[in-house]
């Protein structure tokens, strides 16, 4: 929003510069985006946020400049005079769509079209207006001055002297005035006449009753329309004005009468023409005045410092809202234009915008214990540092996805009934497809084929009691596993995904995780499936592991215990065993353990090798044991005793001891 000092200056004297008065609004609310031009002459380009519709205009910003430096704001000038017939002999207005039109002012202008004078021009290219002639100018004019749009129809080209408002009709069309015509579909708002729509409601007007230089008399129409009414329409019709702007944001049902009053009051100041005894007023249904209660004492409490009462009366009248005392609280009555003000928080809010919320002290609030994070979040905490421990990076992705990312083999998602675009049309259910697959492929388009990357988020699915969530954890591992100078390149693998979650799992303190072939979803084949590699643009093998991070984090973790040192040193023994290629070190693992005994305190897998001289068919596991006793040193006869019951075990269950 635009607004030129000197239009400001009418309704307001300040004692700011430009500088500091844009500075002093932003702390008001008012954000200063920019400042054009200097002294008398500068404009100060203001971001005002959509609920402050009543700021949207010089008048508004006027009321609030007023309030800041505590300066008697001068009220629009609303006096005109009043020749020729009655308004009422020359135009008749009816209203059938209430719903969409609460209230319908008119008044009509007997006018002489021409140029407007150079200060109106002027103002209105200073806000980004461009001048067309004095009766349309007048009427953006009002517009920008105190936010309430209105339209001026040539009243010799309203069919019988009627304006209806009512729905569009099916099958209706209209020339609007950029000259492009649209068709009327669905529920879109019109002031029509007896012959058909002559304006869009709210939005723009029509070229059939364009103001032309012909026109010697105009219906000058101001109205308050429902906003939800005119953003469905603008929206459906690719249209957004000005006019439309204000409206979808809640106008003034009041300003009406005004907007009308201060056009006629303009149009005789340039002496470009008069208005008709009498004001057309439709209003079915009067809104009532809204009224809330404010208890001081709850001012002082939210904004955490003491406020006098003369001074939030000051800010609270000042800003338009009307104050009576009451037993123990006040009674405050809103204005109309204040549509984003309803409770007692609203009314703490506009004196602390005005109290200044930077001179507000700042304190800790009075807490009753020491709180800390809860065992969840903790537990979350202790993955994210675990996983960027091991060299991961973490990322984030859009939990709306696209239904139609990689094809049938996509998990099946939850798509939504309103979505921002197709690209954002389902909720994802994975957080691997397509979340880490959409990271792999960019990093790949960038040239970049090692990832080591994870991801914490929800995934969304469907049950038999309704949509559902869950939280989850996701690797994904490709290229290099350890890419140093230094080392061989190995690809990573399965099993480097695997030491991964086996890692989480240690950090967690669940306990040993069992690893089970089968079960994985479509778009695992194993590994990925070949049309997700083909669509998702993939080259190289990746690894990935997707886990509940509520199943991982919802055991209850053994506290941590204090270990002596041993005193007696550990012996180490290797064992090298070959077996079929579908034998998993796990199961070796645990008849290793059994066949042990006591004396065993860790097994580890040191190696797998499955090329000559091993047969086809078969693979050799290297594992590493370790034996201690915490109290005295192991002779080699125990030791020994203890290999000798693990290789009979094995033996037993079919596998061959390799090197004897």
């Amino acid at each position: 929003m635009k607004v030129p000092l000197s239009w400001l200056r009418e309704f307001v004297e300040f004692p700011a510069e430009p500088r500091q008065l844009g500075e002093d609004l932003t702390f008001v609310g008012l954000a200063l985006d920019g400042l054009e031009g200097r002294g008398a002459d500068a404009v100060l380009d203001l971001d005002v946020t959509t609920n402050r519709v009543d700021c949207m205009n010089v008048y508004g910003v006027a009321r609030e400049v007023s309030v800041l430096y505590d300066v008697p704001l001068r009220p629009l000038d609303l006096s005109f005079p009043e020749e020729g017939p009655p308004a009422d002999q020359a135009l008749d207005v009816t209203i059938e769509a209430p719903d969409l039109c609460p209230r319908f002012c008119a008044r009509v202008l007997d006018v002489r079209l021409g140029p407007s004078p150079a200060w109106l021009r002027d103002r209105l290219e200073a806000v980004g207006v461009r001048p067309i002639n004095n009766v349309v100018d007048l009427s953006n004019y009002v517009m920008m001055e105190m936010g309430h749009p209105s339209h001026a129809f040539d009243l010799a080209r309203v069919p019988d002297g009627r304006l209806i408002v009512r729905w569009a009709r099916p099958a209706e069309r209209l020339t609007t005035l950029d000259g492009v015509e649209r068709a009327l579909a669905g529920r879109v708002g019109v002031v029509g006449g007896t012959e058909g729509p002559l304006a869009l409601a709210g939005i723009m007007g029509g070229a059939s009753s364009e103001v032309s230089d012909d026109t010697r008399a105009v219906a000058l129409e101001a109205a308050w329309w429902d906003p939800l009414s005119i953003r469905r329409a603008s929206k459906a019709l690719g249209l957004h004005t000005e006019a439309s702007h204000r409206f979808e944001r809640g106008a003034d049902p009041e300003a009406p009468p005004a907007a009308t009053a201060r056009v006629a009051h303009l149009l005789a100041k340039i002496g470009a023409g008069a208005a008709r005894p009498g004001l057309i007023d439709r209003y079915p249904a009067p809104r009532p005045r809204r009224a809330t209660g404010l208890r001081l004492s709850r001012v002082s409490a939210m904004l955490g410092a003491p406020v006098a009462e003369p001074q939030a009366r000051q800010i609270l009248t000042g800003l338009g809202f009307s104050v009576k005392e009451q037993a123990g609280s006040w009674a405050v009555e809103i204005p109309s234009w204040r549509s984003d003000v309803s409770r007692e928080a609203d009314l703490v809010e506009e004196v602390g915008r005005h109290l200044g919320v930077d001179r507000l002290p700042s304190t800790v609030p009075a807490s009753r214990g020491a709180e800390g994070l809860r065992p969840r979040q903790s537990a979350t905490r202790a993955v994210r540092e675990a996983l960027a421990g091991a060299g991961l990076t973490e990322v984030i992705n859009y939990a709306f996805v696209s239904d139609a990312d990689a094809g049938p083999q996509a998990p099946p998602r939850l798509r939504l009934a309103n979505p921002l675009s197709e690209e954002q049309a389902a909720l994802r259910s994975s957080l691997v497809m397509p979340g880490l697959l959409g990271t792999l492929r960019a990093n790949l388009r960038h040239g970049r084929r090692d990832m080591r990357v994870f991801e914490l988020g929800r995934v969304f699915g469907a049950t038999p009691e309704g949509p559902a969530e869950e939280s989850r954890v996701a690797v994904l591992l490709m290229g290099a596993a350890a890419p140093h100078w230094s080392s061989e390149r190995r690809a990573a693998d399965f099993y480097d995904a695997k030491g991964v979650v086996e890692l989480l799992g240690r950090r967690l303190g669940v306990g040993a995780l069992t690893f089970v072939a089968g079960g994985a979803p479509g778009f695992l084949h194993p590994g990925l499936h070949p049309d997700v590699t083909e669509a998702w643009e993939l080259r190289d093998e990746a690894a990935v592991a997707e886990l509940e991070l509520d199943t991982l984090t919802a055991a209850a973790r053994a506290p941590v215990r204090f270990r002596p040192l041993p005193r007696s040193p550990a012996v180490e023994r290797d064992l090298s065993v070959i077996g079929n290629e579908g034998m998993t070190a796990a199961e070796v693992e645990a008849r290793v353990r059994k066949a042990a005994g006591e004396l065993l305190k860790d097994v580890s897998v040191l190696k797998r090798y499955a090329r000559p001289p091993i047969p086809a068919g078969r693979v050799s596991l290297t594992f590493g044991l370790v034996y201690q006793d915490p109290g005295r040193t192991l002779t080699g006869e125990e030791v020994q005793a203890s290999v000798d019951r693990v290789v009979a075990a094995l033996r037993a269950a079919g596998l061959e001891i390799r090197g004897e």
